[in-house]
Order: C-alpha cells, then structure tokens, then sequence
C-alpha cells in the first residue's frame, strides 16, 4: 500500500506480513519505507 502525505507531498510504502502456523515463529509486522524525493 502507498500513503502520499497531503502535508509535505512525501510518498511511503507500507507493508503487512503476518506469520502463519507451519512456523515456530509468529508475528504479525508493519513496515514503512520512506521512498526517495
């Protein structure tokens, strides 16, 4: 997903992962890149 803030114009990625049962590990994450100007 992309958000372009309505205040400086800056352009961020957004992504979602979520773990799943066939890991040990589990864990739901929300990164955002900031992309270039």
């Amino acid at each position: 997903m992309t958000y372009v803030s309505p205040k400086s114009g800056r352009q961020y990625l957004v992504v979602s992962a979520g773990g799943n049962s066939a890991t040990t590990q589990k864990g739901d994450y929300v990164v955002a890149y900031a992309l270039p100007q």
